[in-house]
């Protein structure tokens, strides 16, 4: 295994405080953070000053980056040689943070071409064509910041009633993006100076796409570029406010993002939008912490699960993690528009690999090739021994895209080895998986259906010519209203309820950039989260609600008179089971209602089918493992204005093996007894099994391990024979990687003697313990994800309140051990951890 290593080169100074420093998350051996750049959250009544003074007074040179106040705190940039470790120990200081890295989430983009209009069918699945029809809302008075890559303020789509064109505040006094700045200038890309001005123009185009669909108005429109397809957004009469945090590139960074946060608080934004996040992790990230601190002072706040679905459960990404923040996944819209191969007369919409990247046009004589493995099921194309015997030179391979022994990367590779021209992916179990593929391959994913098609065809007349499409049409999607097969699926680290909410993000039609169309399709939790943020706006026009989980449905939300808290149960695990759980259902309508309880399970999700499997499984299996609820009351009679508490008692589902740790859920449901009432839902989740046994090293791959780092930085395999660390040619390399989420992830160092010697300490990421979400397969470069913490000093900390310096161990032979604390457990080691021994190592300085 080799890998270029990242390595930073200060040194940590001598303070005391009791803060905590958070170890930044990351990709590939590189936590994606600024250099000598920190997120600094004081005590309460610590100010802006009083930190200055400190960091002068122990002699911690320093530039302010940004002040927050609603947060209370500072980014600041170091120039002395101190790292955050440092700066936890200040007196008055609660948290540090690396300042990281964002970059604007992958979206699957279309053509703008489109001709059916059913494309914009999204409203329909969500009652917000009847509320904007019937009851008349649109949002008006409601102001919505979003804080993305800005957004294009000229395009008609955002224009004031009578207007053709959109404009920003300073050119008028009628615009409907009345508020933002520009935080980074066009040429920032995450490391350079930004230049922050006061025009919020998009150059990128993400944020344009996210304000159409919060408040886009393309039904009247009569200039040049004209929509594909009339289309409105959910709340079409929204003030918004345009705050930049990326560059034309589509990187930015959370300090600056969480500045922009605060200004559009200040700017009295009712709503945030929120688009953008990193990978999976725990609650206590920055900017989770300054939006609950907002949430709490009456902001609403939208972010987006994450796009992580293809790498299964505990994915959902940070920003939504608060207690009350909005976590949005996506579900598809149920139709959209694609390209399309057609084989024996029928054509079948096909996704594109984004490393191919443009429309498939492959000769005739490219017939079709299915795979077979040994039984005559079709193949995964994942072992290049399927291909002998069988010529696919110049030949489209068709394979089954099951993700559970490689992903399209590999399976295309073994393609290309065989000669051939292209491949076709069959989605599994239904919907048009979007696939990464391989660099100059023609790639394209097709549904499970759509598979079955061509094989039968292919039967008959393997000579059929396949015919590819110039342009895209209109397909009813295999599994549209459903789930996006690339959303992030919960849990969370603690097993809470995460995401919170749904909305359409698969195939949406909207807004970008005048220069670059002005019209088109994306997919995306990036879409999903402006819907849900629209959403928002026409229930505070209504009734200054929220929406609750589950698919949203604007209109029930709207018509409803009743509500039922809380908004989700969390049942945890066997071993922590919350089986009885208290609701309460208020009537806010003008009459005493009856309401009838009752309960919808859904089919559980099994990650972990192979006791022998540590990585979970990338598509999970769907089985039919229900919980039971019973209830205090199945009937309830409340009267006007008031509110009855109802006890609920579940029990586990009764199928499902605890060894596999199946994830179930479902809703309770409170029905009103008035002809046309609105039922409210209350959503559940819980995992069967024993939390503390889910594996959280991915030792499938053989993680964690020791690996050498060479003088160059870079990682390889130790060699068989006994070797001794100079810590100069070859230096110590623990490789990290996990498959779930841990409390404490931590790597310990004993003497010859087995005394603990100490956590290990290293300059890239710091000490080797602390809170750690899930890794994904493969980081943005498609490489395989894990942290390579290198031991180039043999620094170690003894103990994890950042009280003290690191130290060098002095030459001598050292017992490495990996330990990962299990979620829920209270972190006695070594009871509550996952613990591997890594062996012995001898360190002799050159």
């Amino acid at each position: 295994m080799k890998i270029t290593a990242i390595l930073s080169t200060l040194a940590a100074a001598t303070l005391v405080s009791a803060g905590k420093f958070h170890v930044p998350k990351g990709e590939h051996g590189s936590a994606h953070t600024v250099p000598n750049a920190f997120i600094v959250e004081y005590d309460d009544k610590v100010s802006h000053g009083d930190f200055y003074n400190s960091l002068n007074s122990h002699s911690v040179d320093f530039k302010v980056r940004n002040e927050y106040n609603i947060f209370n705190g500072a980014s600041v940039t170091v120039t002395s040689n101190h790292k955050g470790e440092a700066i936890v120990k200040l007196p008055g200081v609660k948290n540090v943070w690396p300042v990281q890295l964002r970059h604007v989430p992958k979206t699957t983009k279309g053509i703008k071409k489109l001709n059916d209009p059913e494309v914009v069918s999204d409203h329909h699945m969500t009652g917000v064509d009847v509320v904007h029809k019937k009851y008349k809302l649109t949002g008006k008075g409601v102001k919505i910041g979003v804080i993305d890559t800005g957004v294009d303020y000229n395009h008609p789509a955002f224009a004031a009633a009578g207007a053709t064109a959109g404009c920003f505040a300073r050119n008028g006094k009628h615009c409907r993006v009345a508020h933002g700045w520009d935080f980074v200038g066009d040429d920032y890309d995450g490391n350079n100076t930004p230049k922050p001005d006061a025009d919020p123009m998009d150059c990128y185009g993400h944020g344009t796409h996210v304000a159409g669909i919060i408040g886009g108005n393309a039904l009247n429109i009569t200039v040049t570029p004209k929509p594909p397809q009339p289309f409105v957004g959910v709340a079409p009469e929204v003030t918004f406010g345009a705050y930049r945090v990326f560059g034309c590139n589509g990187t930015g960074r959370n300090d600056i993002i969480m500045a922009a946060m605060e200004l559009a608080f200040n700017d009295g934004m009712d709503v945030i939008n929120m688009s953008l996040g990193g990978g999976s992790d725990f609650k206590y990230n920055a900017e989770a912490v300054l939006a609950e601190k907002l949430i709490a002072r009456g902001m609403a706040l939208a972010t987006a699960a994450g796009n992580d679905g293809a790498n299964g459960v505990w994915m959902v990404s940070d920003t939504g993690l608060g207690d009350s923040s909005s976590s949005v996944a996506s579900f598809d819209n149920a139709y959209g528009a694609y390209h399309s191969v057609s084989y024996g007369g029928v054509a079948h919409p096909y996704s594109i690999s984004s490393k191919w990247n443009k429309v498939i046009n492959l000769p005739a004589n490219a017939t079709l090739v299915p795979i077979f493995e040994k039984d005559g099921s079709l193949s995964d194309g994942c072992d290049p021994a399927v291909y002998t015997g069988k010529n696919v030179k110049g030949k489209v391979v068709l394979a089954l895209g099951d993700t559970t022994r490689c992903l399209s990367g590999g399976r295309g590779a073994n393609g290309i080895s065989a000669g051939a021209a292209g491949m076709l992916v069959q989605t599994t179990p239904y919907g048009i998986a979007p696939l990464s593929g391989t660099d100059g391959f023609p790639m394209g994913g097709i549904e499970f259906q759509a598979g079955e098609d061509l094989l039968a065809i292919w039967k008959k007349a393997p000579a059929s010519a396949l015919t590819w499409s110039k342009d895209q049409g209109s397909f009813l999607v295999e599994g549209g209203g459903t789930p996006s097969s690339f959303s992030s699926f919960g849990v969370d680290g603690e097993l809470r309820s995460k995401p919170d909410v749904a909305a359409p993000g698969g195939n949406i039609l909207s807004t970008i950039p005048l220069d670059q169309g002005g019209y088109g399709l994306m997919s995306g939790t990036s879409m999903a989260t402006p819907y849900v943020a629209g959403a928002h706006a026409l229930l505070i026009q209504a009734k200054h609600a929220k929406p609750r989980a589950g698919l949203i449905n604007v209109l029930n939300a709207i018509t409803a008179t009743t509500t039922i808290s809380p908004d989700h149960l969390d049942l945890l695990d066997t071993n922590h089971f919350q089986g009885t759980q208290k609701i309460t259902i208020k009537n806010t309508g003008k009459h005493t209602e009856t309401y009838t309880l009752s309960h919808i399970a859904a089919d559980a999700l099994n990650s972990y089918p192979d006791a022998r499997k540590a990585w979970p499984l990338a598509n999970p299996l769907v089985e039919p493992d229900y919980a039971t609820v019973s209830f205090s009351s199945s009937k309830v009679k409340v009267p006007a204005g008031k509110s009855v508490k109802v006890t609920l008692k579940f029990m586990e589902p009764e199928a499902g093996k605890a060894a596999q740790f199946p994830i179930y859920s479902g809703y309770v449901i409170a029905t009103p007894s008035c002809k046309g009432g609105v039922a409210v839902h209350v959503p559940y989740i819980g995992v069967k099994g024993d939390i503390a046994k889910v594996p959280i090293a991915d030792t499938d791959l053989g993680f964690p391990l020791v690996a050498t780092s060479n003088a160059e930085g870079n990682l390889n395999d130790l060699p068989k024979d006994p070797i001794t660390f100079d810590l100069k040619t070859n230096t110590p390399a623990v490789l990290i990687r996990l498959g779930s989420h841990t409390p404490d992830r931590q790597i310990r160092v004993y003497d010859d003697k087995k005394n603990f010697k100490g956590f290990i300490f290293t300059t890239d990421l710091g000490p080797a313990f602390g809170y750690k979400g899930r890794d994904t397969y493969y980081d943005s470069n498609n490489n395989l994800a894990f942290y390579p913490f290198v031991w180039k000093d043999a620094k170690v900390v003894t103990s994890q309140n950042a009280t003290e310096v690191p130290v060098s161990l002095p030459d001598g032979t050292y017992n490495i051990v990996s330990a990962n604390q299990h979620k829920l457990s209270k972190g006695a080691y070594p009871a509550d951890f996952e613990v591997f021994d890594l062996g012995s190592y001898k360190i002799a300085r050159a």
